[in-house]
């Protein structure tokens, strides 16, 4: 069958994974809280979310309440918001100094435009984090370009499942359903098309991950992958690069997806596309 995308090798010539020492973890700066669910009405500890946000070029300080807000209305879930980055686009965060930072939770999201990092055993040891304690993650829009590196090492764009540099001229686009009848994507209302949008260029999708949606840029004149899954050394992650604008974050669909891809990552959402019994949103 003929793939439309370029799935390069997982070449892992060049990947350093060090033994990271352990390391005092500082205390992070938590802005907004945590949203508690009742435990005793759901009959099943909530999901526990870390949502990771901050850098450039983004209203993080909005939209990480548009996220949280909109995946507790959703899911039976509570949120750890870190956004000790602020507006700094070359961050490193307090948390990731810890070998261990991601034990205490069950899914990592990444609403984060670290573009100026350049450190790839930095890198390296966020994803040996992952790995090490199997925890997955969602990854949103600028996390792309994140840690993104087009020479030294690939594991961040492994990671993630995709590699992009670049995106197109602000405007709407329509996203196309790839696989309709995968969990994410069953209540999807595809075609859909955003209020806003900055749709990035997918440069490669690397052959553990699986598109699920498409967009056709108006400047390329190709469709760009912009939903998808990916599953790297055992960790699912669910991915998008939807989402530069708050109208957009706001929109039911989106929120949807993101609740949706939420919950196919820690594995609590059934073939159905419906949360596993227990983790629906505690009313």
């Amino acid at each position: 069958m003929h793939d439309p995308y370029h799935r390069p090798g997982l070449h892992m010539r060049g990947l350093r994974l060090p033994s990271t020492a352990v390391l005092v973890l500082a205390v992070v700066l938590l802005a907004g809280g945590a949203h508690v669910t009742d435990d005793a009405t759901s009959g099943l500890a909530p999901l526990r979310v870390l949502l990771i946000t901050g850098g450039g070029w983004h209203d993080y300080t909005a939209q990480q309440r548009i996220l949280a807000d909109g995946i507790t209305a959703r899911v039976n879930a509570v949120i750890t918001i870190d956004h000790e980055a602020g507006e700094d686009s070359g961050a490193r965060i307090a948390r990731h100094r810890s070998s261990e930072w991601a034990s205490e939770f069950d899914v990592v999201l990444y609403n984060i435009c670290f573009a100026e990092v350049r450190d790839v055993e930095w890198t390296e040891a966020i994803v040996r984090a992952h790995v090490a304690e199997q925890v997955p993650a969602v990854v949103l829009h600028c996390t792309m370009h994140s840690y993104n590196y087009q020479g030294d090492s690939p594991i961040w764009s492994m990671f993630v499942g995709v590699r992009s540099h670049r995106h197109q001229r602000q405007m709407p686009f329509t996203v196309e359903a790839l696989d309709s009848e995968h969990p994410i994507m069953k209540d999807f209302p595809a075609p859909w098309q955003t209020p806003q949008g900055e749709l990035y260029e997918i440069v490669d999708v690397y052959p553990t991950a699986t598109p699920l949606g498409h967009a056709l840029g108006q400047d390329s004149g190709e469709h760009q992958v912009a939903i998808w899954t990916n599953r790297f050394a055992g960790v699912r992650v669910f991915g998008t690069t939807i989402g530069h604008h708050n109208e957009t974050m706001q929109t039911d669909a989106y929120l949807e997806l993101i609740a949706d891809g939420l919950l196919w990552a820690a594995d609590r959402l059934d073939a159905s596309g419906r949360p596993v019994a227990g983790y629906e949103a505690v009313k």
